[in-house]
């Protein structure tokens, strides 16, 4: 192929992606990198992987989300009628979205972008930093959050993320051979599973549409609606540590 030709070919192939960004994207249930594993009134959980050199369809974010990254990744973000913004996200960070967009995430490296999504189907108000500053510009509140969390999850490592007037997002570290205890409480949290290991999680909790007994696998996206207001245990027997998201609805109220 001559120069010319090839810079013709280039200038074609522009043309042909520029309008792509100016379309409507799919749902994101239709988008084949984001696999819907839970639905629920307040949450909808998706398991998100982004092969390298590859991208997702434009899809639609109706609804406000979060995500938290598993593993350090690169990746391009182009939304629809912004120009392309290179993210790099530091493995277990979290970050919060306003909905009403569309968008792709594009890997051009060598590793994938592997996330655990979860949308917020009800208008979130007042989102607020706790230890992670998903909002720009505004302070965090770690310590205060951190002393409050730890009146709810006892004995493990405890990381608040972010608030808003409607949900409340904790991350739960088990280190091998861990056990965190969840105190009595008027509100019990919804736990999704970040990390996939190969065993099994013990628990003394009560989960929704589970047997006593139930052993919890830790499959990234896995959710687990906890029940009651006893206290609880849940134990990491395996050899390498393991990270839930502690999902609290209306945390104001306890």
């Amino acid at each position: 192929m001559k120069r010319i030709d090839i810079a013709v070919f280039g200038l074609v192939m522009c043309g042909l992606a520029a309008p792509a960004l100016a379309q409507k994207g799919v749902p994101v249930t239709s988008e084949p990198h984001h696999h819907l594993v839970y639905t629920g009134d307040k949450i909808r959980v998706f398991r998100v992987e982004v092969p390298a050199h590859s991208a997702t369809l434009i899809h639609e974010h109706v609804t406000d989300y979060f995500w938290i990254g598993v593993g350090a990744s690169e990746f391009v973000n182009a939304s629809v009628g912004k120009p392309e913004a290179l993210v790099t996200a530091a493995d277990g960070s979290v970050h919060y979205t306003r909905g009403g967009f569309s968008h792709l995430a594009r890997v051009d490296g060598a590793v994938p972008f592997r996330n655990v999504t979860v949308e917020m189907p009800e208008t979130q108000t007042n989102a607020r930093n706790l230890c992670e500053v998903v909002i720009a510009d505004q302070p965090a509140d770690c310590d205060a959050a951190t002393k409050r969390a730890r009146e709810l999850f006892i004995g493990v490592g405890v990381r608040p993320a972010f608030e808003t007037d409607q949900e409340r997002v904790t991350v739960l570290t088990l280190l091998p051979n861990e056990q965190i205890e969840l105190a009595k409480r008027k509100r019990s949290p919804v736990l999704i599973a970040v990390d996939d290991v190969a065993g099994v999680v013990h628990t003394t909790c009560p989960v929704a549409d589970q047997p006593k007994g139930f052993t919890m696998q830790s499959r990234s996206g896995n959710t687990y609606r906890v029940m009651g207001s006893a206290q609880c245990t849940i134990h990491n027997p395996n050899k390498v540590a393991v990270r839930f998201l502690a999902v609290e609805f209306s945390p104001t109220a306890r």
